[in-house]
């Protein structure tokens, strides 16, 4: 396996690994379904902290 294929499957491990963290915290919570994807995606394009935003902001939003 060459240098760059070992670092292509490397991120793509990474990638999913973050998708799926997401996913789970996410369903956790008790999102939707539709924000447990949406959640995953954001998180699997490297925009965790609007993930972690987003997330934060729909539940006070419901405790209010």
């Amino acid at each position: 396996m060459s240098f760059l294929s070992n670092l292509r499957r490397k991120r793509a491990e990474q990638i999913e690994q973050r998708r799926t963290e997401a996913m789970l915290a996410a369903a956790a919570r008790g999102a939707t379904p539709e924000q447990v994807q949406r959640a995953g995606e954001r998180a699997a394009r490297g925009n965790t902290n609007a993930a972690i935003a987003g997330s934060i902001a729909a539940t006070t939003s419901s405790i209010t």
